[in-house]
């Protein structure tokens, strides 16, 4: 159907429009309002101008009601035309399923995404046992900031000198390596303290944690987790950065206690340069921005005061490439986001797909050489 409006309104806009009720607007990260969908737990970004439209939204008003008071909208340059503003945030609203209007079901291309990203089978730690075993460190890192910061900083530069110092000492030509079982444990426990840590800080700095365990990443990659969404409630950029880059402080300790043992005695510890070089692939990897899940990619986030921007990123190439409509809240972004979106995305992009190429090719060499 059609209204007088310069849009074409679709019918689900002619019931009252009202916010889901277990969705609230908050203030999150650098004061950015947030929607927050209790059912689900996901949060919605809002730009300022979305905010103050928000209010709007309490069930007296239909959406074509609100379209047509947009089209009459008086602003510094006079009366304007908002509508078809206002109709693509309503429909972004109403997809984000955090309007009483329940989403459409999706289908396709969206649908086939989707279900890839879903390809992650977890094992689940209780949000509740977890929450009482952080209750110590948090209480000690929610007293002593300033401390645990300098700590933090200390152990990370001392770690890093004994790694310099390890790597360049002459060894022994031959060594063997440790028992495989001893290195899996090593590292699965280094992995625990890792995300321990993550949700120690995270916990401290007011915001609990949802669930923590460990989960397949498509179906290949095997990772220990810590679920710590609501560090978008965090306000600082210092606050998130400091969760993001708690875990690789706790990994860098654990490669410079290897590589003290390998300075002290290089021929007695030298089979533990294997357990060294595994601790180093693990910090490159986590500290690389372009992987999804990774600590300097929030690390990054939190520098740049971006949220979602890797989701971001992949939405505006999705735009250029193949024309996918953008959400009502990155239309309005500088030139200079959008450079900043289309070459992350470009970047981030290859590196996944190579990475995920040659992680197949492996697996599928396994397979084979299995099977013969």
């Amino acid at each position: 159907m059609s209204t007088e409006t310069a849009v074409a309104v679709p019918d689900w806009l002619d019931q009252p429009l009202g916010l889901a009720p277990q969705v609230t607007l908050v203030a999150g990260a650098d004061g950015n309002p947030l929607l927050f969908d209790a059912a689900t737990g996901i949060y919605v970004r809002l730009s300022q101008t979305g905010a103050r439209v928000v209010p709007l939204l309490d069930g007296s008003r239909t959406g074509t009601a609100l379209l047509e008071a947009a089209r009459r909208s008086r602003g510094p340059e006079g009366v304007c035309d908002r509508s078809s503003i206002l109709l693509s945030f309503l429909t972004d609203l109403r997809a984000a399923g955090v309007l009483s209007v329940p989403p459409e079901p999706r289908h396709g291309r969206d649908l086939a995404i989707d279900r890839l990203f879903k390809l992650a089978p977890k094992l689940r730690v209780p949000a509740g046992r977890l929450n009482r075993l952080l209750r110590p460190p948090s209480m000690v890192l929610a007293r002593f900031p300033r401390t645990a910061t300098a700590l933090a900083i200390m152990i990370s530069v001392a770690a890093t000198v004994a790694v310099v110092l390890a790597v360049t000492l002459p060894g022994p030509e031959i060594f063997t390596s440790p028992p495989w079982v001893v290195l899996v444990v090593v590292l699965f426990v280094q992995a625990t303290l890792h995300e321990i840590a993550h949700a120690s800080v995270c916990q401290a700095l007011g915001v609990p944690v949802r669930e923590a365990g460990v989960k397949l990443f498509f179906l290949l990659i095997p990772m220990t987790y810590v679920d710590r969404t609501d560090a978008y409630r965090v306000r600082s950029r210092f606050g998130r950065g400091a969760v993001a880059l708690a875990g690789p402080v706790v990994d860098l300790a654990a490669t410079g206690m290897c590589s003290l043992l390998i300075v002290a005695d290089p021929m007695r510890y030298g089979e533990l340069r294997w357990l060294l070089g595994m601790q180093l692939f693990v910090i490159v990897t986590n500290l690389n921005p372009l992987l999804p899940v990774s600590d300097g990619h929030h690390a990054m986030e939190a520098a740049l005061g971006e949220l979602n921007l890797r989701d971001r990123a992949f939405r505006y190439l999705g735009h250029v490439l193949f024309r996918v409509r953008l959400p009502a809240a990155q239309r309005s972004v500088s030139a200079a986001r959008r450079r900043l979106y289309l070459i992350y995305g470009l970047v981030s992009a290859t590196f996944l797909i190579m990475l995920l190429s040659m992680i197949s090719m492996n697996y599928y060499r396994l397979i084979v050489d299995f099977l013969d």
